[in-house]
C-alpha cells in the first residue's frame, strides 16, 4: 500500500502560523499609526479649508465690514461659509458649526528682513463633536490657531473648555491670548 503524503505536519502548522503571529505583532502598530497619522491629516487639511474659504469670503463679499483697527478680527462662522465642503470628518462624528470658525484679524507683521506691515492674518478652528458607545460626547479637531501654524502634531484629541464663536464670545488662542475682545462682528 502506497502511503499519502499529501498535506502538512503539526509542526509545520505551528510554524506557520507562529511566523503570521509575529509579522502581525509588527505590522499592526504601523498600519493603526498610518491610519490616525491619516485622520490628524484630515483636520489640519480641514482646517486649512475653512481658513481658505474665510479668505475667498472676506475678499469677494462687500457686505463684510473689514477691520481696520490694528487687532480688530471678525469671524466667520463654518455654516456662513458653507458646509458643503465639510462631510466627512475624520472619526465619523459631525464638524460642530457653533465650534468650527475662522477668524480674520487686522495685524502689524514682521517678516524676516525686519519690515513691519499692517495686513489681514487668518486664524481657523476645527472641532468634530464625536459620540461614543456610550452616548458621552467629547469634541476633537484643532483649536484656534493661525493658519501657517497648523500642523499635524496639534491635532487635540479632547478639546475641553472651548468657546462657541459669537459675539462676545472669550475665545482663547491656543497660546493664551484672548481674541473674544478683539472680534468685532459674526458673519
Amino acid at each position: 500500500m502506497k502511503k499519502n503524503k499529501k498535506g502538512f505536519t503539526l509542526v509545520e502548522l505551528l510554524a506557520s502560523l507562529v511566523i503570521l503571529g509575529l509579522l502581525t505583532l509588527v505590522a499592526a502598530p504601523n498600519i493603526i499609526g498610518i491610519l490616525s497619522s491619516t485622520k490628524t491629516e484630515t483636520y489640519v487639511t480641514d482646517a486649512n479649508k475653512l481658513a481658505t474659504l474665510a479668505e475667498y469670503k472676506f475678499r469677494s463679499d462687500n457686505a463684510i465690514v473689514r477691520p481696520t483697527e490694528l487687532n480688530k478680527c471678525i469671524g466667520l462662522k463654518m455654516e456662513t461659509l458653507g458646509t458643503s465642503e465639510f462631510k466627512k470628518p475624520p472619526y465619523g462624528g459631525e464638524y460642530d458649526p457653533k465650534k468650527s470658525f475662522a477668524l480674520v484679524c487686522y495685524e502689524s507683521v514682521t517678516d524676516e528682513g525686519g519690515a513691519t506691515t499692517n495686513t489681514y492674518v487668518y486664524y481657523s478652528q476645527i472641532v468634530e463633536k464625536i459620540t461614543d458607545k456610550s452616548g458621552n460626547v467629547k469634541d476633537s479637531g484643532i483649536q484656534l490657531r493661525k493658519v501657517k501654524e497648523i500642523k499635524q502634531d496639534q491635532v487635540n484629541g479632547n478639546m475641553t473648555g472651548l468657546v462657541e464663536g459669537g459675539a462676545g464670545a472669550a475665545i482663547k488662542l491656543y497660546d493664551g491670548t484672548a481674541y473674544g475682545t478683539r472680534v468685532t462682528n459674526w458673519y
